[in-house]
């Protein structure tokens, strides 16, 4: 491609101090191991446009389809080809673990999330696979070329062989679509109010997930994120995995209440047809107690089982009574002797 007087690679003062190559735009593609996909801050915008690029983008080429796949500098690359940058300074690397390794090196301490570091290391291990003989085997092979614990190796490779529908619940998890979401709403309508599935507890169901179906996986997930302890969050998922039959509204309370559960009594939501004016008075008088909805029914219904218990203690009273009278003996009369 012919570059014009725009190009901005042609002012060496835009261009970091050491590269390999100057290499097309239209040669370079995200990596299939790159493991970001951010969109650059307005920040990285603004400098690359007015200062350039200090660093190099990591790319691996790819010689069947005459393209560079870029591990590292994915946000730079949208930074500059917005800014009308033609050719982009780039370090080359002829492997994929080589490419990987420097990706690390180099953006670690970018404070890379939780999930781009697991991201990170799967991609290291679909390049190790064939190699290992077990799962602790392929983590400790990941970890030896990383800054990270076989352990943590491990895990993070557990918990993204979760279903994709699964890896939006993580805390530091991607963003997800709206439609992604909904999906999950089926699930939990609330389940975006919450901060996200803690990885231990994601763990947990993930080295259980092949005693369920994937729709189990899903739901188990999408309703573990309400729980505020990891504690809670790995027994409620054994208790959703040991009782695939039991609905899992149902172990979540048992696992909240814990030893109060049989104490509770839950109320299922139920749409009520009232009138507007009936429906708005009820919607006043709460307002005006300045109290809500599910506080005046629990009364109500605690009034009602007083009421019952209270009626069964009568009639029982009754009834021994009335025994008792039955069997007294009956006074004598009229004898003396």
């Amino acid at each position: 491609m012919a570059q014009t007087a725009s190009d901005p690679a042609d002012n060496r003062e835009l261009l970091p101090d050491t590269y390999d190559e100057l290499v097309p735009v239209e040669k370079l593609v995200h990596g299939e191991h790159n493991p970001r996909r951010n969109t650059p801050s307005q920040r990285l915008k603004q400098s690359i446009a007015g200062f350039g690029i200090n660093k190099p983008l990591t790319v691996r080429p790819d010689s069947d389809t005459d393209v560079y796949h870029i591990t590292d500098g994915w946000q730079r690359y949208q930074a500059a080809t917005q800014a009308g940058w033609e050719r982009l300074p780039v370090e080359i690397y002829e492997d994929t673990l080589a490419a990987l390794a420097a990706t690390e090196q180099d953006s670690i301490v970018d404070g890379w999330s939780r999930y781009t570091r697991a991201t990170y290391c799967c991609s290291l291990a679909s390049e190790f696979e064939s190699a290992a003989d077990s799962k602790i085997e392929l983590a400790r092979q990941v970890a030896s070329i990383t800054s990270w614990e076989p352990d943590t190796v491990r895990r993070y490779l557990d918990v993204l062989s979760l279903p994709e529908e699964v890896h939006i619940l993580l805390s530091e998890g991607p963003e997800g679509s709206d439609k992604e979401w909904a999906a999950l709403k089926n699930v939990n309508e609330d389940v975006r109010q919450y901060g996200g599935l803690q990885w231990q507890v994601a763990d947990r169901l993930a080295r259980n997930q092949s005693a369920v179906s994937k729709s189990r996986v899903i739901e188990i997930a999408a309703t573990a994120v309400e729980f505020e302890t990891v504690e809670q969050g790995i027994e409620f998922v054994d208790l959703a995995v040991a009782n695939p039959e039991m609905r899992v509204d149902v172990l979540q309370r048992k696992v909240l209440l814990g030893d109060e559960y049989d104490r509770y009594l839950v109320v299922p939501r139920a749409p009520v047809a009232l009138s507007k004016a009936k429906k708005q008075a009820v919607i006043d008088h709460c307002h005006q107690q300045r109290r809500s909805l599910s506080d005046i029914v629990t009364e109500r219904i605690k009034s009602l089982a007083e009421e019952l218990t209270t009626d069964d203690a009568e009639v029982s009273g009754s009834a021994d009574t009335d025994t008792d009278t039955e069997t007294e003996p009956s006074p004598t009369t009229g004898d003396s002797s």
